[in-house]
């Protein structure tokens, strides 16, 4: 009996890290996301500073994010977005806000589908 419970209490412990894993995940990279939608909307407005400005908040928050979702997430998915953030500074700065615009809905789209990946859905699990 004492197995069984065992058991049920390392069952537990697995799926409380697996919610705590998937919750970070969802609050990092909506915080990424937002900031990657208003560098978009600079961008949109022809402001380059302020979609560089953006850029470089957004991989700032990236780089926080990325030492805590190492602990739930492969690298490999990780670094995917490492680098698609990084090249955003330099676009911005030499003025191809169109390209910029393109790479940051690129982002996005990796960041939500991180997300999707993670989601405790019956497909995922199986």
């Amino acid at each position: 009996m004492k197995r069984v419970w065992a058991a049920l209490v390392l069952f537990a412990a697995a799926i409380a890290l697996c919610a705590a894993g998937w919750g970070q995940t969802v609050r990092h990279t909506n915080r990424v996301c937002a900031v990657l939608s208003q560098a978009q909307a600079c961008a949109a407005r022809e402001d380059a500073a302020g979609a560089r400005a953006q850029s470089e908040q957004a991989l700032a928050a990236w780089q926080r994010a990325h030492d805590v979702l190492c602990t739930f997430l492969p690298h490999a998915r990780l670094e995917s977005v490492s680098q698609t953030l990084a090249a955003l500074p330099a676009l911005a700065q030499s003025g191809g806000l169109g390209q910029f615009s393109g790479e940051c809905a690129r982002g996005i789209s990796q960041l939500q589908a991180l997300q999707q990946e993670e989601a405790p859905h019956l497909q995922n699990i199986l």
